[in-house]
């Protein structure tokens, strides 16, 4: 049985990403590089409110509030890959600073059957400061309108992360500690798939 419907074609592209059928499974081709901004100011930081992408499975909720970010395109630098990134999907230009953290995904995670054949994706989160712009819901041009996956926009008060649903799982307290210190003397850290 073919998943997601995509039957009659060998490989199919999603994203920028060729999916290539085999024995009628969907399977990635590749794996994503993606970038995230990490912005904190006046004791809030910058989040989206994202749909599932995984919405069949129940282990997920049907949103969750993630870091501003997204691929990085083929002859785009991190920075350059963050800033459009920031502008696309919240109408704010920013400064790029040091890396934070790399963010593993594997969906199915390690251990399941499949494990990374729907997603896999390394995330390179950056300490980054708004320097311009106005703050709105954005979009991922790679999505028609109907098809959106961002939800909305916010500045959220660090006090009150643990009122929103996360992802990855250990982003509040992550915000949390580094806010204290500005993330001034961060040592870039490792998170896997199943954090």
């Amino acid at each position: 049985m073919v998943e997601n419907g995509y039957s009659g074609c060998d490989s199919f592209v999603v994203g920028g990403v060729r999916v290539v059928i085999k024995g009628g499974v969907a399977r990635m081709e590749q794996v994503t590089l993606r970038v995230s901004a990490l912005c904190i100011r006046d004791g809030e930081v910058l989040l989206i409110e994202h749909k599932s992408f995984a919405p069949d499975d129940p282990a997920f909720p049907a949103s969750y509030w993630i870091l501003p970010g997204g691929r990085v395109e083929r002859g785009e630098t991190l920075r350059d890959a963050l800033c459009r990134e920031m502008m696309e999907e919240t109408g704010l230009s920013c400064s790029v600073g040091s890396m934070l953290f790399v963010k593993e995904l594997l969906y199915p995670h390690p251990g399941a059957q499949g494990q990374g054949s729907r997603h896999h994706s390394l995330s390179l989160g950056f300490h980054c400061e708004v320097t311009g712009g106005e703050t709105i819901t954005g979009k991922d041009p790679e999505y028609p309108d109907n098809e959106q996956m961002i939800m909305r926009v916010a500045w959220l008060p660090l006090g009150e992360l643990d009122l929103y649903e996360l992802y990855p799982p250990f982003l509040g307290d992550y915000v949390r500690q580094g806010a204290e210190d500005g993330f001034v003397d961060a040592v870039p850290e490792f998170f896997d798939s199943l954090l």
